[in-house]
């Protein structure tokens, strides 16, 4: 059996839940004034990193229909006084 010489393993670390949010909240603000693929894909790599941070902290709620899209909405919800 040939061993491969060059192996490249490209892990991700999972953020913690409030490091996901603050990333993914600058990211969203950079996107929604420069619109380029680069901060799109920015963008979208924080927001997976968000989804894997909460699936991480609470993975019984990942199971339940558009749970993570409820929790994502309630951070940038207009707070009520």
């Amino acid at each position: 059996m040939a061993k491969p010489e060059n192996l490249q393993i490209d892990v991700r670390h999972v953020p913690d839940l409030a490091t996901a949010i603050d990333n993914w909240l600058g990211a969203r603000d950079k996107f929604r004034i420069d619109s380029s693929e680069e901060c799109q894909r920015e963008y979208n790599t924080t927001l997976y990193d968000l989804g894997a941070a909460w699936n991480e902290r609470y993975s019984q709620e990942a199971d339940t229909l558009r749970a993570f899209d409820w929790f994502r909405l309630g951070l940038i919800a207009p707070e009520e006084e």
